[in-house]
């Protein structure tokens, strides 16, 4: 399993990248953590954030999925998103979409 790692800037393109999370795991993130992001990004600009958005307990052949997301304090209109223990066809397509 690996993981994929990107920088997104906050706002239409975020939530776009996150449409794709969803529907590519089949999975439905934390919609009030998504709606934090959006706030912070407008009325906390000055300090470091993580974020939970979604964590799946261990199945039989898996290991567990997790994403977060974390914003720098000296980059506060950016968001790194991170999807741990995913597969090398599921990173090769992350990539492709965040080019």
């Amino acid at each position: 399993m690996q993981s994929f790692k990107t920088l997104i800037s906050i706002g239409k393109k975020l939530r776009e990248f996150l449409r794709e999370v969803e529907l590519r795991f089949s999975i439905r993130l934390d919609q009030n953590v998504i709606e934090q992001i959006f706030y912070d990004a407008e009325d906390d600009q000055v300090s470091e954030k993580h974020y939970l958005l979604f964590q799946e307990g261990k199945k039989l052949m898996r290991k567990q999925l997790t994403i977060r997301g974390s914003v720098d304090e000296c980059e506060p209109e950016t968001i790194w998103i991170e999807i741990e223990n995913i597969s090398a066809r599921d990173v090769k397509h992350f990539d492709e979409l965040t080019m």
